[in-house]
């Protein structure tokens, strides 16, 4: 009886959600989602290009730039963005609560911030893996409107 009980509440919640407008948990949110999926996309494309033209995780480890004070590598600015992207801000947009949102924006903010300084140093100089760094870049300043 109690089984009972908890799957009509549930499913009235639901059917109230729905008449009122809202959205069900998995079509919540989805411009956050495809711009998630298109960050990690764009993560790996840089990770490519730049082994391609025989830049390895090791020295990517090695690329270092001064970020808000910092030494920080251009390995594990890369691997930050793909992580917020894959797993922080789908914990966020799965247990959302009303600053869910601005963490994303602001966890963001940081990463382009600590992209673009490694573009604005120049310590890479292949155009291949400047063009993936900069369409990133690009990518991470076109975060969706918060009213999405």
């Amino acid at each position: 009886m109690q089984m009972l009980v908890k799957y009509s509440r549930g499913m009235w919640k639901t059917i109230i959600l729905l008449v009122r407008g809202g959205k069900l948990p998995e079509d919540a949110h989805m411009p956050y989602r495809r711009w998630m999926e298109r960050t990690g996309a764009l993560v790996t494309a840089v990770l490519s290009a730049s082994d391609r033209v025989g830049i390895s995780a090791d020295k990517r480890n090695a690329i270092k730039t001064k970020i808000d004070g910092r030494d920080m590598s251009l390995e594990t600015v890369l691997k930050a963005i793909a992580y917020h992207a894959k797993d922080e801000y789908t914990y966020l947009l799965k247990h959302l609560t009303d600053k869910s949102i601005s963490t994303i924006h602001a966890t963001n903010m940081n990463d382009a911030y600590a992209l673009g300084r490694f573009i604005e140093v120049g310590l890479i100089t292949d155009d291949g893996t400047l063009v993936a760094l900069s369409n990133l870049h690009k990518h991470l300043e076109q975060v969706p409107n918060k009213n999405s």
